[in-house]
């Protein structure tokens, strides 16, 4: 297990990476009933990435188990190749753009909660996350090639969602647990990734496109 939680960690953290889900965290948390809405928010972000988890490693799985290790190997090798022309594809567009997508702040008409309003914020911003999603797939993927135990699978699975979402629950129990400090730390962290917010997504997307690209070409 410990072997397959270091071989993916390094596209669970690529995955973690994401400006977007952390100013729009940031956005919610500096509003009216910020934290609830932000919990909200956070609890649909974390299930929606478990459900992407457990339907793909259910499928990978699958697949594996009605195949040779040659055509697994082969497979896992594609879609490697596959998912890091995508991302240098996505590092393209990005840097032909003049600004990376920035996320508005949800208006607040009054002080209700909404919380089906941010229910959907998480839903829509977890499935559009293609850079996280380009990074944490082929990590799904890894997991379900290992062919873990199932409890074990189960862990090192969650540890990936965990991970992978970790800035969007990251920032809200940072504000729970020591709300004055975590706003100024936020708000730093945030006006960073603003300013640099194309620099980060085009370095993240280039680097793990090619070390997919490659992974895959020297596995295949």
């Amino acid at each position: 297990m410990s072997a397959t939680f270091v071989h993916v960690l390094p596209l669970a953290l690529g995955a973690a990476i994401s400006p977007t889900i952390l100013t729009i965290g940031v956005l919610i948390l500096s509003g009216q009933h910020g934290r609830l809405r932000m919990a909200i928010f956070t609890a649909v972000n974390i299930a929606a990435m478990g459900v992407i988890g457990v339907v793909v490693i259910r499928l990978v799985s699958h697949a594996v188990t009605k195949n040779s290790s040659s055509a697994v190997n082969g497979g896992s090798a594609t879609v490697d190749v596959v998912l890091g022309i995508v991302l240098l594809l996505l590092a393209a567009k990005a840097i032909f753009r003049d600004d990376v997508d920035k996320p508005e702040k949800p208006k607040d008409e009054d002080a209700t909660v909404h919380p089906v309003r941010y229910a959907l914020l998480g839903l829509v911003f977890t499935v559009t996350n293609m850079t996280t999603l380009a990074l944490f797939l082929p990590a799904l993927k890894e997991i379900s090639v290992a062919k873990l135990p199932g409890g074990e699978e189960i862990l090192v699975a969650s540890a990936v969602v965990l991970i992978a979402t970790v800035t969007a629950w990251l920032p809200l129990l940072a504000s729970i647990v020591v709300p004055g400090p975590a706003d100024r730390v936020l708000a730093s962290i945030n006006h960073f990734t603003n300013v640099h917010r194309k620099s980060i997504t085009v370095a993240v997307l280039i680097f793990f496109g090619l070390y997919l690209l490659i992974k895959g070409l020297t596995e295949g």
